[in-house]
């Protein structure tokens, strides 16, 4: 019995020890690191990350331990990267908020940095460039009494041969007229060069046909008389593909962008009953008729048109152009145009529906101030992101002007941005200092 016994012991104590031996093994294996909040390092540089579009920007994070550790990158909230470093190409210049989220189990660590986005630096033009627009990308007027006037539809014609005649009226210096209709209509012109973006000065001048009233009823009113703002985007081709690309658009951020209130007219306007507000992501759309009204009736119900904010109504053809006012050359039985929507600006001052002023904007669109004047000319700088955010771009290569107000102005019809030519002031030696913050 006691050697049995003693067997049995023995073995006891060898299977406990083995057991041990294997429990304690395998929780060293099991072990894992705990990170603290200062075990990961991203080196980030004094006022943050700074890359250049379309440039690969790469950051690296450093840890004490990548075990059972998840990492994920976000640009404004948006996931971007799921791995410990992170390598990315911005297509757009701005400021963004970067986010590195670090979770380990239970534990989860944010990190924010900034990244500013810039351009690189462009070359002078070359000798022999020209001040003036070379080239149309694209023209689509919206309704409007001069539509299919300026310049001039005939049967026939597609988008190209629009193009071209546009080219022809306000190309090369020629100085003729196009019209873009009520709001939305557009053109967009490209030049053989960058017009450079010299700091403290105005870049280029959109030469239009804005001029005061001769007599007023109200004396004491600010500056007004045909003043048909438009909208202006700039585009810089950072790619150099020779097209401005949907990424690449920027809008000049005009007074009304930075305060519509502020403008001399704003209580005029109010009072008058005006739509002053001021809307981004604007958006409206034209039906085409089916047919050329012939009756009174008909001509106040011309074309139905709906826009994003629960508004409707009609685009009324007047006794003095009895044309198509829909752009005959487009496809499709209804048009949409999108972009900002300024306040509206024009005030029947007689109180009688014959004397409408369209008041001037301060600073910052086309077809807002006479040619003669500083603050029809444009600085670069004035560009900004859908953000609101300056962007700063070395130049631009390509313009966009829209009719910027949806309004009908009695006998005088439509609010319509009207554009003789595009000047790039620094090929023609003018000097204008720009506008002081």
């Amino acid at each position: 019995m006691k050697k049995n016994s003693f067997k049995s012991t023995l073995f006891i104590i060898i299977s406990f020890l083995m057991f041990s031996s294997v429990f304690t093994s395998c929780k060293d294996d099991d072990e894992i690191y705990i990170l603290k909040r200062e075990d990961i390092k991203v080196n980030e540089p004094e006022g943050g990350f700074i890359t250049k579009v379309n440039q690969l920007l790469k950051i690296e994070a450093e840890s004490s331990s990548d075990e059972g550790v998840t990492y994920e990158w976000f640009l404004d909230d948006e996931s971007i990267a799921t791995t410990k470093n992170m390598e990315y190409m911005f297509e757009i210049v701005g400021e963004y908020d970067l986010r590195l989220v670090v979770t380990q189990s239970e534990i989860k660590y944010e990190y924010p940095f900034s990244v500013t986005v810039t351009f690189s630096e462009i070359k002078s033009p070359t000798d022999g460039a020209t001040a003036y627009i070379t080239k149309i990308l694209d023209f689509m007027p919206a309704i409007g009494q001069f539509t299919n006037v300026l310049p001039k539809y005939e049967e026939g014609d597609t988008q190209a041969t629009m193009n071209t005649k546009v080219l022809e009226a306000i190309g090369n210096n020629k100085k003729g007229m196009i019209s873009l209709g009520g709001f939305g209509g557009y053109v967009v012109v490209g030049f053989d060069h960058t017009i450079q973006n010299v700091k403290g000065k105005r870049d280029f001048r959109v030469l239009a046909n804005a001029f005061y009233a001769n007599t007023n009823p109200d004396p004491s009113a600010p500056e007004g008389g045909s003043c048909e703002p438009g909208v202006i985007m700039v585009a810089y081709d950072s790619n150099g593909n020779g097209v401005p690309d949907d990424n690449e658009w920027y809008e000049i951020a005009g007074s009304a962008h930075e305060d519509h209130t502020q403008e001399l007219w704003y209580e005029k306007a109010k009072d008058n009953g005006n739509d002053v507000n001021l809307y981004r992501n604007y958006e409206i759309t034209y039906y085409k008729p089916e047919n050329e009204p012939t009756t009174a009736e008909g001509k106040k119900q011309y074309i139905r048109w709906e826009d994003n904010k629960g508004n409707s109504g009609y685009k009324v053809k007047n006794a003095f152009h009895n044309q198509p006012y829909y752009p005959q050359w487009a496809s499709g039985d209804k048009i949409t145009f999108k972009g900002t929507c300024l306040p509206q600006n024009g005030v029947d001052e007689s109180g009688q529906g014959n004397y409408f002023v369209l008041y001037k904007f301060r600073y910052g669109y086309a077809d807002n101030e006479t040619n003669t004047k500083d603050e029809s000319a444009i600085d670069i700088d004035w560009a900004v992101n859908s953000k609101g955010q300056k962007v700063h771009l070395p130049g631009v290569d390509f313009i966009k002007i829209y009719t910027g107000v949806n309004q009908e102005n009695g006998w005088l019809g439509e609010c319509s941005t009207e554009i003789t030519s595009v000047e790039d002031l620094h090929i023609l030696g003018v000097s204008i200092d720009t506008r002081e913050e």
